[in-house]
């Protein structure tokens, strides 16, 4: 006769769930449940996005937007729902000093996404892309002092390990006074 014991764990947060099971049958244990990957949504990206950026200092007062200024044609005109992060001096001035330093963009299609994502490798200012579905997180080298790839990685982790990373060509160097390798 097997004797079962299961042992389950969650923890809240940004209404996620996370469960941690241990099954004991006959002697034998087994590895623990992997969590499913959750969907990447604007408000996960605007929730790690307002801590990553919004505590540098190089940053004076940042929020989210709909312009497209990081974004190029034809690749603003699929978008569906767009997002951007952008650095201003002072909460009220009209012009950012630092537009799109993160953008969130959601595609007519996950093929178009993909597009995006394969173009941000020879977008001259892009650190990196995560792609997921029909959805892309762009980062861009900006002037913040904040570590982008570790930003994005961190997004990529909030979302359960979602979606696929590609590089650009300041992944090697996401942070202000990089090096220049084209």
């Amino acid at each position: 006769m097997g004797v079962s014991a299961v042992l389950a764990t969650g923890c809240g947060g940004s209404g996620g769930t996370s469960h941690a099971a241990v099954r004991t049958t006959g002697g034998k244990t087994t590895a623990p449940a992997v969590p499913a990957a959750r969907k990447l949504t604007f408000d996960l990206v605007k929730g790690v996005g307002d801590t990553g950026l919004g505590g540098d200092r190089a940053c004076g007062y940042g929020e989210w937007n709909d312009g497209t200024f990081a974004i190029d044609k034809p690749y603003s005109k699929q978008t569906t729902f767009y997002r951007e992060y952008s650095c201003y001096e002072k909460k009220g001035e009209l012009f950012p000093n630092a537009a799109g330093q993160m953008t969130y963009a959601e595609f007519g299609t996950p093929a178009q996404a993909t597009a995006y994502g394969n173009y941000t490798k020879t977008n001259i200012s892009a650190v990196a892309v995560l792609v997921s579905d029909n959805t892309a997180v762009t980062m861009d080298i900006g002037y913040l002092t904040v570590n982008k790839m570790t930003l994005l990685k961190q997004v990529q982790q909030a979302c359960g390990g979602c979606g696929t990373m590609i590089a650009g060509p300041h992944a090697a160097d996401p942070v202000p006074g990089h090096v220049d390798r084209s």
